[in-house]
């Protein structure tokens, strides 16, 4: 059985919460990097950033989460705050082609089929330096996340809207 998990949705719902929880809890994770890229390229005055060069920042994403993918252990449970096909829903919101090799990839590189998400909650939702998109983009993005998963035959499974703590406990006892 895959034991590789995703937790995915819109930006701004709990996701990074919920593996820092996990992490607390001693599994193994393997963390968002786009915020590292997106850290690494205002420091350095880049242009890989996703207002400004989304493809490029499509493509350093997707090369960094597949290493993340291909150095994740096999032999435990893994938890990853977003997979490979975030990258495509996001290039789909901005209709920027996606390359055949990334569809190929998404296929090679196979997540247990049950996905969790975090679906939209205004209550938290928040914008930052490095979060810029409005709530209504976090819309047509989660909508875009859900839709690409399914189409790849991923089954998405909403985490409710509850405490970090009680959120994790529910994706721990639906594995």
């Amino acid at each position: 059985m895959n034991q590789k998990y995703i937790i995915t949705g819109a930006p701004g719902t709990g996701k990074t919460s919920i593996i820092n929880q996990l992490k607390k809890l001693g599994h193994s994770c393997s963390n968002e990097i786009s915020r590292e890229i997106i850290t690494e390229q205002i420091a350095a005055g880049g242009e890989v950033l996703p207002w400004k060069n989304l493809k490029a920042f499509s493509q350093a994403v997707f090369s960094l989460r597949k290493a993340q993918y291909i150095n994740a252990p096999t032999d435990t449970m893994h938890f990853f705050d977003r997979g490979l096909l975030d990258v495509i829903a996001y290039m789909k919101v901005d209709d920027l082609a996606i390359s055949k090799n990334y569809k190929e990839d998404c296929e090679k590189y196979n997540y247990n089929t049950m996905v969790f998400y975090t679906p939209i909650w205004k209550e938290i939702y928040q914008t930052d330096p490095h979060r810029k998109e409005n709530i209504k983009s976090a819309i047509a993005i989660e909508k875009s996340i859900l839709e690409t998963y399914t189409l790849f035959g991923y089954t998405p499974i909403a985490i409710p809207k509850i405490s970090i703590e009680k959120r994790v406990d529910f994706i721990l006892s639906t594995i």
